[in-house]
C-alpha cells in the first residue's frame, strides 16, 4: 500500500483548511497513494476553550458536510481518505477520526478514547469520549485509528491489539509547553517515547501531526512519519513546515 501522510497548515478559515485538504488529495491520488492520512480536528484545528458555545460551534455531525465532501472527493479520486474532525451529535461534542473510501462511503468512524483532548473540568454533558475501538477490513488492509493521546492509553492498546489491524492510523495534534518547535527535542526525547508505543500496539503505525497558523492552535509542530510495529521508522517529515510523505507501507 502507498500511504499519503499530509501536514497541511490549519487556520481560523475552516473552507481555507477543507480547500488544502483537497489539493493534497489530488496530489496524492497523482502520486499513486492509496490512501491519505490528515491530522486529528483538520478542518478546524483543535483550539478548544473549555466553552461549549465556542467548542460545539466547532463540531458538526458524521455524517455531515465535511464527511460527504471528503466521501464525494474519495470517489472521484479513487483514493481512501482519513481525517480527524471534532463531531457535534446533538449537544455531546466527541473528537472523532473517519476513514472514507473510493466507493464515497463513510468505512470506519472512530470517537476518541483517552479523555486528555479537553479540559478535565468539562461540562460532562457536553463533552464526550468513545468506548470502543472498531476496525475495517478494505482491499488495501485493515485498519483501525488511535487518535493522539489514545497511543498512550493501555486501554486503546489492548482493544487495537485484539483487533490485528494491518495499519493504525493515527492523527494527532501535540505541541510543546513552550510553544516552540523543537526539532532537536522531539528527536531526543520525545519520539523514541512514541516508538515505543507503537511497538506496544505491535501494528504499524502512520501518524499526522497537526500545524497551526502562527499564535492559532497553541503550537502544534506538525510532523509526520511512519513507524512499523518492530519500531522502525521508515519514513518521516520535519517539523515545523506543511508537507506531505508518499511512502510505500
Amino acid at each position: 500500500m502507498n500511504a499519503s501522510l499530509v501536514v497541511h497548515r490549519v487556520g481560523p478559515d475552516t473552507a481555507k483548511n477543507i480547500g488544502q485538504m483537497d489539493l493534497a488529495i489530488t496530489q496524492s491520488a497523482k502520486a499513486g497513494a492509496h490512501l491519505v492520512l490528515f491530522s486529528e480536528a483538520a478542518t478546524t484545528g483543535l483550539i478548544l476553550n473549555n466553552d461549549p458555545r465556542h467548542d460545539l460551534m466547532l463540531g458538526e455531525p458524521v455524517p455531515g458536510p465535511a464527511t460527504t465532501h471528503f466521501a464525494e472527493l474519495a470517489k472521484s479520486s479513487r483514493i481512501h481518505i482519513a481525517f480527524g474532525i471534532l463531531e457535534r451529535d446533538g449537544a455531546a461534542l466527541f473528537d472523532t477520526a473517519v476513514l472514507v473510501g473510493p466507493t464515497g462511503d463513510i468505512l470506519l468512524k472512530y470517537r476518541r478514547i483517552d479523555p486528555g483532548w479537553r479540559s478535565p473540568d468539562g461540562d460532562p454533558r457536553v463533552y464526550h469520549e468513545g468506548k470502543e475501538c472498531p476496525t475495517v477490513d478494505t482491499l488495501i488492509g485493515r485498519f483501525a485509528f488511535a487518535i493522539c493521546g489514545d497511543l498512550f492509553n493501555d486501554t486503546v492498546a489492548e482493544q487495537v491489539r485484539e483487533q490485528h489491524p494491518t495499519y493504525l492510523l493515527m492523527p494527532f495534534a501535540r505541541c510543546f509547553d513552550s510553544g516552540l518547535c523543537d526539532q532537536k527535542r522531539w528527536e531526543t526525547e520525545e519520539r523514541q517515547i512514541y516508538v515505543e508505543r507503537v511497538q506496544k500496539m505491535a501494528v504499524t503505525t502512520l501518524m499526522a501531526n497537526s500545524i497551526g497558523e502562527k499564535d492559532f492552535d497553541g503550537g502544534s509542530f506538525g510532523g509526520a512519519m511512519v513507524v512499523h510495529a518492530n519500531g522502525r521508522i521508515t519514513h518521516s517529515l520535519h517539523l515545523g513546515m506543511p508537507g506531505m510523505i508518499v511512502a510505500a507501507v
